[in-house]
């Protein structure tokens, strides 16, 4: 499963402004690690990928999966153009049981289980149609964060 992923304008700034203005608040904010509080959510429709505005999975039994820290590895060298974060083990969402079809179209990165900052959003290849009793899954390295 392969998306074309955007980084979203809130972490773009917070990223510049950890590097540029040694952290400094944004809004009273400052920006830190989200460690092992990185969530993988499915998403119907993206309005906007830059902002973070979509359209959340909302089937029953449908929940965000936390991905740990320790289960990403990074790929690249300081040499090369592209850096990528790929999951090293299956993402499973529990089987739908809602009656009729819910059609996910984007994958997306959060900082919180529910609601929080949504940081990338990446479209699926093909939509996937989840019916009553289907199991929505990402392979082991088949979710690809690449940054360019």
């Amino acid at each position: 499963m392969a998306t074309a992923n955007a980084a979203t304008n809130y972490l773009e700034r917070r990223l510049l402004n950890f590097l540029f203005k040694n952290n400094a608040a944004i809004s009273g904010v400052t920006f830190a690690s989200p460690g092992d509080s990185i969530y993988v959510g499915l998403a119907t429709a993206v309005a906007t990928a830059e902002t973070g505005s979509l359209t959340e999975a909302s089937y029953t039994n449908y929940a965000r999966q936390q991905v740990a820290a320790s289960a990403w590895t990074t790929i690249g060298a300081d040499s090369t153009d592209a850096q990528t974060a790929k999951n090293t083990a299956n993402i499973e969402y529990s089987a739908s049981g809602t009656d009729g079809t819910s059609t996910i179209t984007h994958v997306f990165i959060a900082d919180a289980s529910s609601s929080g900052n949504i940081l990338f959003v990446g479209q699926l290849d093909a939509p996937k149609a989840i019916a009553e009793g289907d199991i929505f899954r990402i392979n082991a390295t088949n979710l690809s964060i690449e940054l360019k």
